[in-house]
């Protein structure tokens, strides 16, 4: 892809949120609760795509009234091992990225094996260290298990690490399964009810405008599924922060995904009265917070998961 072209949704795709999450970290925007995990995402899909940020400040193109005089300096400084080691770093995401998401697809089933290693690095057009080394990511990942004389072969799908944030991203871009959306919802009732009590805890008087200013976000969201996505997003990553408790900031990844994956399903923008309803329902949260009422905390918390599960009608997980 020609990095010239590179689009905000381009990069929104390669990190699974949304374009206002890319445009905000991009241009360093430090007022949006964008969770660490989220912003690494963002950095890492724009610098694999090969997008490159115009500096504040200039305009897109210059017009000199008149042309330069011409100067004979040669080309540009290069320095060949900082350009090789990014395009190595590029190819192996970009590699690692398309394996990935042919494994959570089925394309390459559990339990059986990768194509030959020659006949992958042709078809992706890159070095066998490149392609050793995304082998080795996906590895670390639980996706892939390398044996000598017999190959690569895909590992069962309890051993994959579905916490990590690729993971969740490829599994987002291929879709989930009513069982898969079930089993989120449950770890969001068994994580974001607890982080709703603790954020009625240790809550401050200078937490609470940002979270009401999420909620008549949501409110004025209107018929712009966008909009509401985002700002829902942002307040339950927020309400995280406020929680205060670090590893519920490494599960940041999995509410975005699990709320997008919902929202994308349905959404309150699609029945009448929704968006309304919907961030008076977060508003309740937040007013319990506010008050430091723990057990009301937990109780609109989980009316407010458990409404989201409805709509997407979402399955609990078959034993």
């Amino acid at each position: 892809m020609v990095a010239s072209r590179i689009t905000m949704n381009d990069i929104a795709r390669e990190a699974g949120c949304s374009q206002t999450t890319v445009s905000f970290v991009l241009n360093g925007e430090s007022r949006a609760h964008i969770s660490a995990e989220t912003r690494r995402r963002v950095i890492e899909a724009a610098a694999a795509l090969g997008y490159r940020p115009r500096r504040r400040g200039t305009p897109a193109k210059r017009r000199p009234r008149s042309p330069p005089p011409p100067v004979d300096s040669g080309p540009p400084a290069a320095n060949p091992a900082r350009d090789n080691a990014r395009g190595s770093r590029s190819r192996t995401a970009h590699v690692a990225n398309e394996i990935g998401l042919r494994i959570i697809a089925g394309v390459y089933p559990e339990g059986g094996l990768l194509p030959a290693e020659a006949d992958l690095m042709a078809q992706f057009k890159v070095s066998r260290t490149v392609l050793r080394e995304a082998m080795k990511t996906l590895s670390g990942k639980g996706l892939l298990q390398a044996k000598s004389r017999i190959g690569t072969r895909v590992r069962p799908r309890p051993d994959w690490q579905v916490f990590d944030p690729d993971v969740l991203r490829w599994q987002a871009n291929v879709g989930f399964s009513g069982d898969l959306l079930g089993a989120l919802g449950e770890v969001r009732l068994i994580v974001e009810v607890e982080a709703a009590a603790l954020a009625a805890r240790r809550r401050t008087a200078e937490h609470l405008p940002g979270l009401y200013a999420w909620v008549e976000r949501m409110a004025a969201a209107g018929r712009s599924r966008h909009d509401f996505v985002d700002a829902d997003l942002n307040f339950h990553l927020y309400l995280g922060r406020i929680a205060g408790n670090a590893f519920l900031s490494a599960l940041s990844s999995l509410i975005e995904v699990a709320l997008i994956a919902a929202l994308t399903k349905s959404s309150p923008v699609d029945e009448p009265g929704g968006v309304a309803r919907s961030a008076a329902e977060h508003r309740a949260v937040v007013d319990a917070i506010a008050a430091g009422d723990e057990a009301r905390a937990r109780a609109t918390m989980r009316h407010v998961i458990e409404e989201g599960i409805r709509r997407a009608g979402a399955e609990p997980p078959r034993q």
